[in-house]
């Protein structure tokens, strides 16, 4: 195979993919490709905030001989993904070593038909350890971690006391130490390098955001069959991100208290519809639309779990029909824009909170209609002077203030 096939390579492993695993090759198509000699095998990483899929060209079409190997470790750099390994390994807390190994032992134990290459970790890497299946990064760390604490033992008494070398009593020599010491001299197949972030890093917070929506999304793309396929575990995770990025406002029902004279209408032909004048179809259907301001407290008190829980309200607002303006607002509005279904890569902020410059905003915009604007705060403000041209709904953080500074409309906090 040429050099210049590997970009097709990976394309066929996913293709491959796409016909009994359909899940895996969707997400795939969500994340950003590198064929790359940064790293020596096939790794899982960031490149500034997009996911990236890092895979060495000789590595993958020199060392892996067959496509079912090529498929494995595409499927176990996927699942590192899904896990959320990349940002599970706490630098302050494990060795990164170590951690790496327990990580590979739980993902290899959902690689299924395809077929890893032979330096992969696997249970059966470690026989006399008794490692259970299923089990957590968290559990297999600690049991390898162990194993790690007596060869280093071993190997201080070496140093301290050559005459016990050759004491057979104070020997350690069993097939799980040998392939630990193999493991962390030579390497495996996966590549994790590109792993570990301070909790603080906030291209890694955008970056996991990041990874949830495109998690989401995969799922609604397959039918339920399809999802009913994939380990428990994975759906498992997959239910409790859905779950984390559910709105906590039933907005078909919210934004009812902005209906007002001054929402704009648009007639559509449909052939779901009969005419009532004529008895036939298409008949006519009028649809309603909704101008829906909406301030976005960026001040330095918010934080990214806050934003990513904002933008979650915004996105179903959006996904209930209104036409949303976002307003970014610290202590002056930093920009505006229309939401279109995707979370931004980026807000600026991170001053003090001032809420009348949205108000003072939508004032200005006379050529807009506004029915309404709702403003996703921390509520740690002065009361504004400033009155809108229309209702608002301040929505507040479940750990935020409410009190009677927050005027002109309702008030909810959520849970």
């Amino acid at each position: 195979m040429k050099s210049k096939d590997i970009n097709d390579e990976i394309s066929r492993c996913i293709i491959g993919m796409l016909i009994s695993e359909p899940f895996y090759a969707h997400f795939l198509s969500g994340i950003v490709r590198n064929v790359t000699t940064e790293v020596a095998t096939a790794a899982v990483g960031l490149n500034n905030t997009k996911i990236t899929l890092y895979i060495n060209e000789k590595f993958f079409l020199k060392e892996l001989t067959t496509f079912s190997s090529r498929v494995a470790v595409i499927k176990h750099e996927t699942l590192h993904l899904l896990l959320k390994h990349l940002f599970r390994l706490d630098l302050k807390k494990y060795d990164p070593k170590i951690f790496n190994i327990a990580a590979d032992l739980v993902v290899n134990q959902l690689i299924g038909k395809w077929n890893l290459p032979n330096n992969a970790v696997t249970l059966s890497s470690f026989p006399d350890l008794d490692l259970a299946e299923d089990e957590s990064v968290e559990w297999y760390y600690k049991k390898i971690h162990d194993l790690k604490r007596k060869l280093d033992k071993k190997k201080r008494n070496k140093s301290s006391n050559p005459k016990e070398n050759n004491n057979p009593n104070t020997s350690f020599s069993s097939e799980s130490a040998k392939t630990l010491e193999e493991i962390l001299s030579k390497g495996t197949h996966s590549d994790h390098s590109k792993w570990g972030f301070s909790k603080d890093n906030l291209k890694s917070e955008h970056a996991e955001t990041e990874l949830d929506r495109l998690i989401v999304q995969t799922k609604e793309r397959i039918s339920k069959d399809q999802y009913d396929l994939l380990p428990i575990e994975i759906r498992n995770l997959i239910n409790i991100i859905i779950e984390k990025r559910n709105p906590k406002i039933n907005w078909k029902r919210a934004l009812k208290i902005f209906s007002s004279s001054s929402r704009r209408t648009r007639i559509k032909f449909t052939n779901k519809r009969i005419s009532k004048r004529y008895g036939t179809r298409p008949g006519l259907r009028v649809q309603r639309n909704q101008k829906i301001a909406v301030g976005l407290d960026t001040s330095g008190s918010i934080s990214t779990d806050e934003l990513n829980l904002f933008f979650n309200e915004i996105h179903a607002m959006w996904s209930n029909g209104a036409e949303i303006e976002v307003i970014e607002c610290d202590d002056k509005v930093q920009r505006t824009y229309d939401y279109i279904g995707e979370f931004p890569k980026f807000v600026n902020g991170q001053g003090w909170t001032d809420f009348n410059p949205v108000f003072q905003h939508i004032n200005k915009e006379r050529n807009t209609i506004y029915d309404g604007c709702i403003y996703l705060t921390d509520g740690h403000a002065a009361e504004p002077t400033t009155k809108p041209r229309c209702n608002v709904f301040w929505v507040i953080t479940p750990d935020g203030t409410i009190g009677s500074h927050l005027k002109f409309g309702r008030v909810l906090q959520m849970q």
